[in-house]
């Protein structure tokens, strides 16, 4: 419970900060080798509490980012797609080997 809670709160700072410098208009500075081990460490966390999530859950959260996975029979492979423009980006597909 206390990983998963450190884990969002590294996450909402990252988003907030990310904001901030938007806001402030300034060109958005390199993260730190601290900062990035941080973010990749709250990810992992994230990863692994999605893992075993109840179904229902991890589709809600899904929802909520605006993720789309659509299952690939003929090739294996799921095709990941994110809505981004709710937070001020535009439609991503990611395909392949990752």
């Amino acid at each position: 419970m206390v990983t998963d809670w450190i884990a969002q709160t590294q996450a909402e700072r990252a988003r907030a900060e990310a904001d901030l410098r938007m806001i402030a208009g300034t060109t958005p500075q390199r993260m730190s080798r601290a900062e990035i081990v941080a973010l990749v460490t709250a990810l992992d966390d994230i990863t692994t509490v999605l893992r075993d999530a109840d179904p229902t859950d991890k589709a809600e959260v899904y929802r909520q980012l605006g993720l789309r996975l659509a299952y690939q029979p003929e090739t294996q492979t799921v095709c990941a797609a994110v809505d981004l423009s709710a937070h001020r980006g535009a439609m991503v597909c990611v395909r392949g080997g990752t």
